[in-house]
């Protein structure tokens, strides 16, 4: 067991600290509201008497989430409505990029036409004008 005053592994069962020599006191339990129990990290105890360690549960979340990569939507509280419509954003962002992509793919024979006849034009005006 801790003692709470010094932090350190050294109470006896009699309830005295060996390093500072207080009696260590025992936190009495206490029910956490819903806001402290979704931000807690640690031991909690059920009220049918079994132990979960939020921490641990916390850091596997936390490590399945580094391990996924990408875009992740959650709307598991969302109506399907509004689902819809999240839906038809993400499509029209993504046809406007999709067709962004293909004007630039179809001009690219003019734009690098435009940019040899750019360096040939300099190369020429360099030659010359000496």
């Amino acid at each position: 067991m801790k003692c709470r005053n010094c932090d350190r592994e050294a109470v006896y069962d009699d309830g005295l600290c060996d390093a500072c020599h207080r009696a260590a006191e025992q936190e009495r339990a206490r029910i956490m509201s819903d806001r402290e129990r979704d931000s807690f990290r640690g031991q909690t105890i059920e009220e049918d008497g079994t132990v979960r360690d939020e921490k641990s549960v916390y850091e596997e979340q936390s490590a399945r989430q580094q391990a996924q990569s990408g875009v992740h939507f959650y709307t598991a509280g969302l109506s399907w409505r509004v689902k819809l419509a999240l839906g038809f954003i993400i499509f029209c962002v993504l046809s406007i990029i999709v067709s962004a992509l293909g004007f630039l793919i179809m001009a690219m024979p003019y734009l690098l036409g435009a940019l040899v006849i750019y360096f040939v034009y300099n190369i020429l005006k360099a030659l010359f004008h000496r």
